[in-house]
């Protein structure tokens, strides 16, 4: 078992694409896997609480504001963005909702993992992620259902509710697992552990495209049309903050921008589709559930244009050093 994790830790992006596309080929398997979408992101979140490695993160919490800056900008800025956009765009509300959310979700759980496999700065990424798990059972129904006026069939209160409980047992799990397990034991077995969240990815994408199969032969056109959407609001909001970043803070460097960027693209739609109930408006699970395309997807179509970004600028700053 310990072999195969490994093998999936090594080959993270090739399985975890491999996952979506079979859960669209497999309706009966992504029927059968539906009900461990809550458990998924759950033991996602504790794995990747475990895997945190504190020390790592200290030299960037040394600037609270960059970190902070980018926190609002994630869960405040970019969905008050996106609805207005959305505002101006017709679309039905169902999906002008998801986009809302998502654009106001925290980072993908992955995403640490993920940017290191880009060359990315991983520590960063995971002084934005931490923070922004914990925040968004308070930001995200604030700010995407009450302040920005949106009605869905779950109530603000009642979403703060089930993502308060999601985030805060994954915490006290991890906790209880790092007071059993000393640090080293943890980190020997980190591996295995980047298999595991691999694993569950892959269960994840395969449970999230339950009855998706069945819409995109129904709905051909409208299925393909919201997922160009996931599409371009992934790299819309990477392209944003890159770009804005790039302007206003160019000192921070080509890495901090580019991993700041991507984590503001690649957004975690499972928390959010982990809470709603069952009669949310169809529109918010298909968004979710073709979001995983981009999500599954990019980090192995940028990973040949970031590395050699990251490889120019090493080349630029040894010239100037020199």
């Amino acid at each position: 078992m310990n072999s195969f994790l490994n093998f999936l830790s090594r080959h993270a992006m090739a399985a975890m694409a491999a996952g979506v596309f079979i859960g669209l080929l497999a309706p009966p398997l992504a029927k059968l896997l539906a009900p461990l979408l809550a458990p998924a992101v759950w033991a996602l979140l504790v794995i990747s609480l475990l895997r945190t490695e504190g020390a790592a993160a200290m030299a960037h919490l040394r600037r609270p504001g960059r970190v902070a800056g980018l926190l609002v900008w994630c869960l405040a800025a970019t969905p008050a963005v996106m609805w207005g956009l959305v505002s101006l765009s017709g679309l039905p509300g169902g999906l002008a909702a998801a986009m809302v959310l998502a654009a106001g979700s925290s980072p993908l759980i992955s995403t640490p993992a993920l940017g290191i496999l880009l060359g990315l700065d991983g520590a960063f990424i995971l002084t934005l992620l931490i923070p922004a798990t914990l925040l968004i059972p308070l930001t995200l129904p604030g700010i995407a259902l009450v302040l920005l006026g949106f009605e869905t069939d779950v109530s603000a209160g009642d979403l703060m509710v089930r993502l308060a409980v999601l985030v805060g047992t994954s915490i006290l799990a991890a906790w209880a697992l790092r007071r059993g397990l000393d640090a080293e034991r943890v980190r020997a077995v980190g591996p295995e552990l980047d298999g595991a969240a691999v694993l569950i990815l892959i269960v994840f994408a395969i449970a999230i495209m339950d009855g998706l199969t069945a819409r995109l032969l129904a709905e051909p056109g409208y299925v393909l049309f919201v997922t160009a959407l996931t599409f371009a609001a992934y790299a819309g909001l990477m392209a944003l903050t890159v770009l804005g970043l790039a302007i206003f803070q160019p000192h921070w460097g080509r890495r901090l921008i580019l991993s700041a960027g991507f984590t503001a693209g690649c957004r975690n739609l499972a928390v959010i589709l982990a809470v709603l109930p069952a009669g949310a408006d169809p529109d918010l699970f298909l968004y979710f559930a073709v979001g995983q395309f981009p999500i599954y997807l990019m980090p192995a179509i940028l990973k040949p244009l970031m590395l050699r970004l990251l490889k120019n600028e090493t080349i630029s700053r040894r010239g100037f050093d020199e």
